[in-house]
């Protein structure tokens, strides 16, 4: 087994805690926008019949979902085709498009099952991606008709983090009634029983978030907001600034994905965040926590 992948702290990690060998990818970008993902073999037939497991991340920030996506199809078909690689699997920690896990309106693409069946025309056997943001289909295995798709959940590694902060009796807080179930998932590594959902409401049309507060006694404890991903921050923020007026003594916003578009991170700080706490889904300098562990232990376990 090889990986296959920038050699960026992610992948050297990945890698070693492997005990595999990486080979370099490098991820050139045209003026005009179009990507070209180089694997930096050797030989024409250095990796034919190898087992390859090709590891990309999308940077956060300026995120490219269009961009990323095509870098991976491009770099699959690549070592299906012409490399020759026997086997093919995929660590896509944030998988895009999943959010439009249904038809909200009429017209519109039914996209995370779509992208689901690109990996699998592009030669994918299997699919690693970590807390994929899907509510409304069975599970992310069910995306897939060929190729085997594997959901790692990225809120351990957040917990791991949070178990090292003192936190003072600390209740676990969902911004909205979707994250409820990784609200729990927190409070139980945590060992705390004290978890809750705010309720939001999203206009579909302009996207203008309304939240719905439930009032509860956080006076005097550490309050962790928790969600899966934090695009434009809005939610996060909303949950924050409720929490830190209802009385908190800590404010600590945790999440997985840190796609941090805008000015989503001055939104949380403004509204009263005294630490953010985000996985390494995505190529992002701020991250403290890392799901590498929970990938390796779930590729080694297949």
């Amino acid at each position: 087994m090889i990986l296959v992948g920038p050699a960026d702290e992610f992948n050297r990690n990945l890698a070693s805690k492997m005990s595999i060998p990486i080979i370099d990818l490098q991820r050139r970008v045209f003026p005009d926008g179009e990507v070209c993902p180089r694997i930096m073999i050797e030989r024409e037939d250095q990796l034919r019949g190898e087992e390859v497991i090709l590891s990309m991340r999308m940077p956060s920030k300026s995120c490219n979902p269009n961009s990323y996506l095509v870098e991976v199809l491009l770099a699959v078909r690549n070592l299906r085709e012409h490399i020759r690689a026997s086997n093919i699997q995929v660590i896509m920690p944030y998988f895009p498009y999943a959010r439009q896990d249904n038809i909200f309106r009429p017209g519109e693409p039914l996209s995370a099952k779509y992208v689901a069946n690109l990996l699998e025309e592009a030669g994918v056997e299997t699919v690693y991606a970590v807390t994929v943001h899907l509510h409304r289909v069975g599970s992310f295995p069910g995306l897939f008709q060929r190729a085997r798709g594997v959901n790692i959940s990225g809120f351990p590694s957040l917990a791991e983090v949070l178990k090292r902060m003192d936190l003072v009796n600390p209740y676990i807080i969902a911004p909205d009634e979707e994250a409820l179930v990784w609200a729990k998932e927190v409070a139980e590594c945590l060992g705390t029983e004290d978890y809750v959902a705010f309720i939001k409401e999203r206009d579909v049309e302009t996207g203008e978030i309304r939240t719905t507060i439930k009032e509860i006694d956080v006076r005097g404890r550490d309050a962790v907001v928790v969600d899966d991903i934090v695009s434009t921050g809005g939610t996060m923020a909303n949950a924050v600034r409720a929490v830190r007026e209802m009385g908190a003594r800590k404010v600590y916003s945790a999440f997985v994905h840190p796609v941090l578009v805008g000015n989503a991170l001055d939104r949380i700080i403004g509204a009263g965040a005294n630490e953010i706490i985000a996985s390494d889904t995505l190529i992002w300098e701020g991250s403290k926590a890392s799901v590498v562990d929970q990938l390796v232990e779930e590729i080694k376990g297949r």
